[in-house]
């Protein structure tokens, strides 16, 4: 087990609108507030496509399979965290998208996930 104390944060309330990349998004908000790591703790709204990754097989470390569908799809909820890794921004996201009203998809968000009309997250940041 691993845990890791958080010391100041600010709470944020961020909204992409449409044609916005999700994972490159969260990237330009973290750079641009000039945190270390956040935290999603949540994410509604629609996207035009969405990325999904789960794992093919059962072994350590699985076969993962990348899924890009098109919707649109509402977004039930999406969590996850940003942070930085060196010099790179890294993005690790889980969630559940509807499609139709009715046909429920998710697993790991993937890059290349877009808004479709607005996006609203909230987002915990440590500077």
């Amino acid at each position: 087990m691993e845990v890791q104390k958080i010391g100041q944060f600010s709470l944020y309330h961020l909204r992409m609108e449409a044609g916005v990349d999700l994972f490159q998004g969260l990237r330009d908000f973290l750079q641009a507030e000039g945190l270390t790591h956040a935290f999603v703790l949540t994410c509604i709204g629609s996207c035009r496509r969405v990325v999904l990754a789960y794992p093919k097989t059962a072994e350590i470390p699985p076969e993962v399979e990348r899924i890009s569908l098109e919707g649109p799809f509402e977004i039930n909820g999406i969590s996850g965290d940003v942070k930085r890794v060196g010099s790179e921004i890294r993005v690790h996201l889980h969630g559940s998208v509807t499609k139709d009203g009715r046909e429920v998809m998710g697993g790991a968000i993937g890059e290349g996930t877009e808004v479709f009309k607005m996006a609203e997250l909230l987002i915990v940041g440590v500077k």
